[in-house]
């Protein structure tokens, strides 16, 4: 099985980097398994353009890196996105890989919803928000699992990084594989 595993924080060893790390290490013995950390790459917001998503199915930043994350996701079986929690919702990069989606599946309808994914967010604050926001990324409930990890959870567990240090931490990632 092909997974891809996007994590998008902004921040390259937090909570969300070791979760990332601990699932593709826990898949990877028996899947292929390819990691993007957006902190690492170069994505450009959408905007400052003509609309040429929208008229034309292309868009003036397809020179980025987001176009190979989405064609890895679109060539894998499933997709497992790790996201922080900024204020009560997913951070920039998120919606940067959300608004983006539109110039590459415009000619591709159907390709991306039908991929299944898996959401591991990283909260001290409640599901709502991320759910409504989440659910534009699958077809239906069947699409996408939904994993809330709040760092006040676990022993180690703080906005800063050492969440995954716990066992319990680790055991409820384990699962969710």
């Amino acid at each position: 099985m092909k997974i891809c595993i996007v994590n998008f924080s902004g921040r390259r060893d937090g909570n969300c980097h070791d979760i990332a790390v601990f699932i593709e290490q826990t898949l990877a013995v028996a899947h292929k398994v390819t990691l993007f950390e957006m902190c690492n790459l170069n994505i450009n917001p959408c905007g400052k353009c003509d609309y040429e998503c929208f008229y034309k199915d292309i868009c003036p930043y397809d020179n980025d890196d987001i176009v190979g994350i989405y064609n890895a996701l679109c060539s894998s079986d499933l997709a497992y996105y790790i996201i922080p929690n900024y204020i009560d919702y997913p951070n920039a990069y998120f919606f940067m890989f959300s608004e983006r989606k539109q110039g590459y599946f415009a000619s591709r309808p159907g390709q991306y919803l039908g991929i299944k994914k898996k959401f591991v967010v990283v909260s001290n604050t409640g599901e709502e928000n991320f759910r409504q926001i989440l659910s534009q990324h699958v077809l239906d409930s069947d699409n996408g699992d939904f994993l809330f990890m709040a760092t006040k959870g676990f022993d180690k567990g703080s906005p800063r990084g050492g969440m995954m240090e716990s066992e319990k931490a680790k055991e409820v990632v384990r699962g969710f594989c």
